[in-house]
């Protein structure tokens, strides 16, 4: 099963600017309910133990909700506090 977890997440840990995504897609990406999922993802890759990973996905959630949000709303600090507590190293 993990690898088809995988083959089925390989589009969301793609860059935005990849010639994978068009522009009309990337607009569409551009919601919140689409950050809140990358944020989800992050959780659970980081409650399996893959830090690498669930970085990405809150760095996008992150990009995604800095162009969304106000700079003080919670669902940004939420997802700031996420990668702020990732370990490193």
């Amino acid at each position: 099963m993990v690898g088809m977890e995988e083959d089925l997440f390989w589009i969301l840990r793609e860059p935005a600017n990849h010639n994978q995504v068009a522009v009309a897609d990337e607009v569409a990406l551009l919601n919140d309910d689409v950050a809140a999922m990358f944020n989800d993802l992050g959780v659970l890759m980081a409650v399996r133990g893959n830090v690498e990973e669930a970085e990405r996905f809150y760095r996008r959630s992150l990009e995604i909700r800095r162009r969304l949000l106000a700079d003080d709303h919670p669902e940004l600090t939420l997802t700031r506090r996420n990668l702020a507590v990732l370990p490193t190293g």
